[in-house]
């Protein structure tokens, strides 16, 4: 396996003193489709935001296709696609506008990007949304607008969190044959965070289980389930909802001895 993205030990704490991040590791391939899986608050987010440079860490290290994101920025920006919890689009500009001026901010002529915009467009099933504001869009459409903006560049490595909420069910799907057809047939690396499950067992092939800012599995999700249920066949949902319950039983036991 070529590593693509190596995190070592990363540690992040916010001024409120909540300890986001407790020394996090992970390995994540080329070409994978990784999800990572966990609570609210257990530091999905966090870790991707401190990824894609957002963020700064407090300490630890990390790379992205062999290049450090904090020394090099502007070249990173250049190597992934971020659609992240926040739909942080301008309220006042037209969607095809919009997709246009980020074509001209990743240095495509003006040609290419309004050629690149149209693609999007009909990719993500925006036609009749080309000439309304962002802020007249649905939750929805904001939703498939804001993971178009993320894939203006062509990017080698697509961090996704969050991607579909809000979104109604063919829009999800057409969103996931998005994704699949740049991971299978392109090779683009996908970082996926997600609270629907049935998607991550669907799409993903590796996982790792966040819970606490600390990494509690790491691998296959096929190994996940195994690891759970060795003796039947549960889906990822269930699998995860085993795994947590039984934390958190381990924890009302650990307080009630003490």
């Amino acid at each position: 396996m070529t590593v693509e993205i190596e995190i070592r030990n990363l540690f992040k704490k916010y001024p409120n003193g909540t300890e986001a991040l407790k020394g996090v590791s992970l390995d994540i391939g080329r070409g994978q489709f990784f999800t990572l899986l966990g609570p609210n608050g257990a530091g999905k987010s966090t870790l991707v935001k401190v990824m894609t440079t957002l963020i700064s860490k407090d300490s630890g290290s990390f790379s992205i296709s062999g290049m450090n994101p904090e020394s090099n920025p502007a070249k990173i920006q250049h190597f992934i696609g971020v659609a992240s919890q926040e739909n942080e689009i301008d309220p006042t500009e037209k969607v095809e506008n919009l997709l246009v001026f980020q074509g001209r901010l990743f240095g495509l002529s003006k040609a290419e990007a309004t050629k690149r915009a149209n693609e999007l467009i009909e990719l993500f099933q925006l036609s009749s949304e080309r000439n309304k504001k962002a802020s007249a869009l649905s939750g929805g459409n904001k939703r498939r607008l804001h993971c178009a903006l993320a894939l203006v560049h062509r990017p080698q490595i697509l961090f996704l969190d969050e991607p579909t909420v809000g979104m109604d069910p063919l829009a999800r799907a057409n969103f996931w044959d998005i994704i699949t057809m740049l991971n299978r047939s392109q090779g683009v690396t996908v970082f996926l965070t997600t609270q629907y499950l049935d998607e991550a067992d669907k799409h993903a092939s590796e996982m790792a289980l966040i819970v606490g800012g600390e990494i509690h599995f790491a691998g296959s999700i096929a190994s996940f389930k195994k690891m759970v249920n060795p003796d039947g066949d549960l889906s990822l949902d269930d699998s995860y909802l085993k795994y947590i319950k039984s934390l958190n039983n381990n924890s009302i036991s650990n307080n009630n001895e003490e």
